[in-house]
C-alpha cells in the first residue's frame, strides 16, 4: 500500500475530518468504535491485469420442434466486460447465430480458470430454466453467463422464446 493509500485510508477511517491540507492526519478517538466488514477476498492471482491470448467465440441458440433442433439465433446482443483490447465489447450474432469478439481476455489479475463476465439479450427470448449461478463478484440476473476463456474459446449457450 502506497502512501497516498494510506493516508487515504486513514481518512476514511476517521470519518473525513480534517482531511486534505491540513498537513497532518486526526487520529480516530480511542472511544469510538468502527465495525470492520471483511472485504471480499477474490481468487488468488497474479494482482496485475494483462491482455492473454485468447479469443471468445460461439454461438446463441434455441431449440426447436419436437425433435429438439439447435438453431440459431440472429442479431443477439452478447456482451463480455473482459474481451478485447478496449474491454466491455459486444459482439452480435450473424443468420447462424455465431457470434465473435475481439482478440485478447483481460485476466484482472485473477487466474485464467477464473470465470469471465458474459450477457446475452435479445428482445423476445429469456433465459432457459436451471442455469448455473454465477461466481461471486460476477453478476447475476437474467441474461448473465459465465465462462472461463483460456486460448480461443467456444461458447454456446441458449435462449428461449417468452
Amino acid at each position: 500500500m502506497t502512501p497516498g493509500m494510506r493516508a487515504a485510508m486513514a481518512c476514511l477511517v476517521a470519518g473525513l475530518g480534517g482531511c486534505g491540507g491540513s498537513g497532518g492526519l486526526p487520529m480516530p478517538s480511542p472511544q469510538v468504535s468502527t465495525p470492520t466488514v471483511p472485504a471480499p477476498v477474490p481468487p488468488p492471482g497474479t494482482g496485475v491485469s494483462v491482455l492473454a491470448d485468447g479469443t471468445l467465440s460461439g454461438r446463441v441458440y434455441e431449440l426447436v420442434g419436437d425433435a429438439r433442433q439447435m438453431v440459431g439465433i440472429e442479431n443477439v446482443a452478447v456482451y463480455c466486460e473482459q474481451c478485447g483490447e478496449s474491454t466491455h465489447s459486444y459482439a452480435y450474432t450473424d443468420a447462424r447465430g455465431e457470434y465473435v469478439f475481439p482478440p485478447g481476455v483481460w485476466t484482472e489479475g485473477r487466474p485464467a480458470s477464473f470465470p469471465a463476465r458474459i450477457l446475452v439479450r435479445k428482445d423476445g427470448y429469456e433465459d432457459p430454466p436451471g442455469l448455473p449461478k454465477t461466481t461471486p463478484p460476477n453478476p447475476t440476473g437474467a441474461g448473465w453467463r459465465e465462462v472461463a476463456i483460456v486460448g480461443d474459446t467456444r461458447f454456446e449457450m441458449e435462449l428461449v422464446r417468452r
